[in-house]
C-alpha cells in the first residue's frame, strides 16, 4: 500500500566477518620502543557507501590524558576509494610504503585499477580502509595535546584469518637524535603537537599477545609528514557471546 507510513521503519546497519556495529578490537600500539594499550569499537558500518565508524582508546600515553578516545571514520578501499589517498600530504609514495606492510596487499596489487588504484569489490578475506580521527571524546572542543596528536592518518588493514597471513611486518625502530631539538618531530612535541603515540621511558613495554588460529586482526600504521613513522597498530578481534546493534539517528 504506497499509503501506509513506514518513516518509522529502520534498516538495519550492514555488517561483514567481524565488522559490525558493537564489535571490539583489542591490543597495542608501538612507537617506538614502548606499547600501549588499544581498543577499538565499531560503531557504524556501511559497505554501500565505503564507510565506517568508531572509537579508538589509548591508555597510558600521556600524564595529563591517562586514556584518550577519539571518534574515526574509514573510507573503505573499493571501487569508490582507492589506495592513493591524495589528501593529508601523503603521496603514492607515502602510501604504497605503507600498504605493502601488509602482506593481503600482495594477493590485491595486480586487481589496482588506475587512476586511484581502485579494487572491484568483492570478498577476498581481508579488508583495506584509511582512518581518520576527527574529535576528541566527548569533548570534542579539545584540540591539542601535549605529547600527542591526531592529526595524521591510519592505514588500516582488517584480516579475516589471521592463520593464512604472517602478521604485518614491523619496521625497525628508529632512535632519535636528541642534539637535534629542530627537528620537525621535536619541534611539534614543544608546540603541543607532537607524535600520535609518544615514546615515553616510563611505559614498560608489555609481552606480546598471542592470537589463536583463525581470529580476525586488524593491524594499521599512523602516518603524519611530521611524526615518528610507522607507529604501528596490532589489534584481534573481541568476539561477543551475545548480538548488538547501534544506529545514528
Amino acid at each position: 500500500d504506497p499509503l501506509v507510513d513506514i518513516t518509522y521503519l529502520r534498516v538495519r546497519p550492514q555488517s561483514h566477518h567481524c565488522l559490525y556495529p558493537g564489535a571490539t578490537f583489542s591490543g597495542t600500539q608501538k612507537s617506538g620502543r614502548n606499547s600501549y594499550d588499544v581498543n577499538v569499537t565499531i560503531m557504524d558500518v556501511d559497505f554501500d557507501a565505503s564507510f565506517l565508524c568508531g572509537y579508538l582508546s589509548i591508555r597510558g600515553l600521556t600524564d595529563d590524558w591517562p586514556e584518550l578516545t577519539t571518534y574515526f571514520d574509514a573510507e573503505i578501499i573499493g571501487s569508490r576509494h582507492g589506495f592513493l589517498t591524495r589528501k593529508w600530504n601523503a603521496s603514492e609514495q607515502d602510501d604504497m610504503m605503507h600498504w605493502q606492510r601488509f602482506p593481503a596487499f600482495k594477493g590485491v596489487k595486480h586487481e589496482l585499477q588506475k587512476p586511484s588504484y581502485t579494487l572491484p569489490d568483492r570478498d577476498r578475506g581481508a579488508i583495506f580502509m584509511r582512518w581518520k580521527e576527527r574529535f576528541l571524546v566527548p569533548d570534542h572542543r579539545v584540540q591539542d595535546i601535549n605529547g600527542a596528536s591526531f592529526a595524521g592518518f591510519y592505514y588500516v588493514c582488517v584480516d579475516f584469518n589471521s592463520s593464512a597471513h604472517r602478521p604485518a611486518a614491523p619496521m625497525p625502530d628508529m632512535p632519535e637524535d636528541p642534539m637535534m631539538p629542530s627537528s620537525p618531530r621535536r619541534r611539534r612535541e614543544s608546540m603541543g603537537l607532537g607524535p600520535r603515540r609518544r615514546s615515553s621511558s616510563r611505559r614498560a613495554t608489555q609481552a606480546p599477545s598471542t592470537t589463536p588460529p583463525g581470529t580476525a586482526t586488524m593491524n594499521g600504521f599512523y602516518y603524519h609528514q611530521n611524526s615518528e613513522p610507522y607507529q604501528q597498530l596490532s589489534l584481534s578481534h573481541v568476539p561477543q557471546q551475545g548480538t548488538s546493534s547501534f544506529e545514528f539517528c
